[in-house]
């Protein structure tokens, strides 16, 4: 074997090494985009429960929020003060989510149920005629613009909904109604 056939075999071997360096890295980056997304959904369960956790310990924020959403005027000053707070929370974080989308880091499976959340929220009453006029600038103007672009969404129910009995009980007797049938 003379020099230059050792030589064509150390290249051989040596682009061998190089192409499974290359895969190795291939399959490693897919695995740290694959962690980094996982990551950024639980980032944001996080936050989200984070924000709900004071309702749940009390009802009475609850209660401000779905009363300042519907009409912001017919709130109480301290209603308002707590929904206010609760929206910028909620807005801040639906906007994160937003530019992870954008990224394409949050899947579009994951982005749809907080897209219906923040567009609900956005085309609330309340919130369009007092709330985001008075804060729209807090977000990017990227965001403003998508949440200007969306239309009312009609099939996630509004908190009166879920809170209050009378549309329970609409709901209860539509239900055993369409069973019986």
């Amino acid at each position: 074997m003379d020099l230059s056939q050792l030589t064509a075999y150390a290249e051989i071997i040596n682009a061998a090494a190089v192409t499974l360096t290359l895969i190795a890295l291939i399959v490693t980056i897919r695995q740290s985009t694959r962690a980094q997304k996982a990551l950024a959904v639980d980032s944001l369960a996080a936050a989200i429960a984070a924000i709900n956790i004071p309702a749940m310990e009390s009802p009475a924020l609850g209660s401000s929020v779905s009363r300042a959403v519907t009409d912001w005027r017919s709130a109480t000053r301290d209603e308002r003060i707590v929904a206010h707070y609760f929206l910028h929370s909620l807005f801040r974080l639906c906007e994160s989510a937003w530019y992870q989308r954008q990224a394409n880091i949050l899947d579009a499976s994951h982005w749809q149920g907080w897209e219906k959340m923040v567009v609900k929220y956005y085309h609330a009453p309340g919130v369009q005629k007092v709330w985001w006029p008075n804060r729209r600038h807090a977000y990017s103007p990227e965001f403003q613009a998508f949440l200007a672009s969306t239309t009312p969404v009609n099939d996630f129910g509004s908190l009166s909904d879920i809170f209050d009995d009378e549309p329970v009980a609409r709901a209860t007797s539509a239900a055993r109604g369409a069973s019986t049938s």
